[in-house]
């Protein structure tokens, strides 16, 4: 008994000391327990369903960024508020989000994902933010929600400066081809959501987000070389949570998302697109006074068609199974963990041009599996909430002033909430 209470106070020590009391917010909440966060409540659905914004309060974030390993900087940095009393909230909340990198399609950052699958991450990167602002709305037991985001960066080159280019109308951080381009575009979104009370336990909520994601590369005398086909990018995604018992809410989730990777050089086309589905339900149980419990499957299928349809990519779960516990060690110290498995997963590579096929169950034909599972910390100073994506050999090596063992990125996303 004495040792494990010895051991329970060496770890809430370590992770005090060792957590930078200038970092994480609630995406990281999220994320430190493996789940997407269409099936739990978090303030970070909000980029998911706009109407949510209505429901938030007033809170400021701080996405401290992800460090990657094993280089020891950060990216994916950025700052938000939710301002739910301007104007004594006569006109709306209001909520605006500076950031280093354009999120993924419906999330509050670049390195997380709405849908399941290892094929089903946003394949668009652009460091250009310009801006991105939501505005909700309560009207007695509904809320409606608007959302407005921009992505732009530009290069124009005269006397010869980039060679034949005269103009690049996409983020070329990552290099200057159509290729670079295709997967970089500039992009201009708009969104719009609804939630509404079905009954006394059931609450809905409801969002569409179109993007019209751009680029082009034109020579020095204006004539477009290689530009997109289609801008079209989109996600509907619909919830309800279902208070079925005092202790147990249920939330199914439905959503269906498609990105339009074709591009156009002169009267030559090739049709690229990646569209997905899925729909689950989980089941969320409050453990003693503050605690979570999340149980749940989701059924989901991807198809990246590459090439005029040449190459076929399919992935699916039927299902992926995911659970998830967070506990409340003390007033100040939350610890959480989860995962999530491909219990019958098939990947399939079709080549049309032979044709012929490649089919594989339990694994995307990688060295890796389909089970994830991550490891997740929060400390809480007065308003100041700081979670915390833990490296998974922190449980075993602590850190290096304690085990002498070097763990690298203790804290591999970082992100503080102050609500009021």
């Amino acid at each position: 008994m004495m040792n494990r209470r010895n051991t329970l106070l060496a770890l809430s020590a370590a992770l005090a000391l060792a957590l930078p009391v200038v970092a994480s917010a609630q995406t990281s909440r999220v994320e430190g327990m493996a789940l997407q966060g269409d099936y739990i409540k978090d303030y970070s659905s909000i980029f998911t369903y706009t109407s949510s914004v209505a429901n938030v309060g007033n809170l400021v974030y701080g996405e401290l960024g992800r460090a990657p390993v094993p280089i020891n900087e950060t990216a994916d940095r950025g700052v938000g508020a939710v301002l739910g009393n301007l104007w004594d909230g006569r006109l709306g909340v209001w909520s605006i989000h500076v950031r280093e990198q354009t999120p993924e399609l419906g999330q509050g950052d670049a390195s997380s994902s709405g849908a399941t699958g290892s094929n089903a991450s946003d394949p668009n990167t652009n460091a250009m933010e310009s801006f991105d602002v939501m505005w909700a709305k309560k009207f007695g037991t509904k809320s409606f929600g608007l959302r407005l985001n921009r992505s732009y960066g530009k290069r124009e080159f005269t006397g010869g400066a980039n060679g034949a280019i005269g103009t690049e109308k996409f983020d070329d951080i990552a290099g200057a081809t159509a290729t670079d381009a295709n997967f970089h575009r500039n992009v201009l979104g708009i969104g719009g959501g609804v939630g509404f009370e079905m009954s006394p336990t059931t609450n809905v909520e409801t969002n569409f987000l179109y993007q019209s994601r751009t680029f082009s590369l034109e020579d020095t005398t204006g004539t477009v070389l290689a530009e997109e086909d289609s801008p079209t990018t989109y996600q509907f995604a619909a919830r309800a949570m279902w208070q079925w018992q005092p202790n147990v809410m249920v939330v199914p989730v439905f959503k269906w998302y498609s990105y339009d990777l074709s591009t156009k050089a002169g009267a030559v086309v090739v049709q690229n697109t990646l569209k997905g589905w899925q729909v689950g339900a989980a089941g969320n149980w409050a453990l003693g006074s503050n605690d979570l419990f999340v149980l749940g499957v989701t059924f989901a299928r991807n198809t990246f068609e590459v090439g005029n349809q040449a190459t076929v990519f399919t992935e699916t779960f039927a299902p992926q199974v995911f659970a998830a516990l967070e506990t409340h060690l003390n007033s100040w110290l939350t610890v959480r963990f989860g995962a999530n498995k491909g219990a019958w997963y098939t990947f399939e590579d079709k080549d049309n041009t032979v044709p012929n096929s490649t089919k594989i169950t339990g694994n995307d034909g990688t060295a890796a599996n389909t089970f994830n599972m991550n490891l997740g910390a929060g400390v809480k100073f007065g308003n100041l909430q700081i979670d915390a994506i833990l490296n998974d050999n922190f449980p075993h090596n602590l850190p290096h002033f304690i085990s002498g063992n070097t763990t690298g990125n203790i804290f591999p996303k970082v992100t503080a909430t102050y609500p009021w």
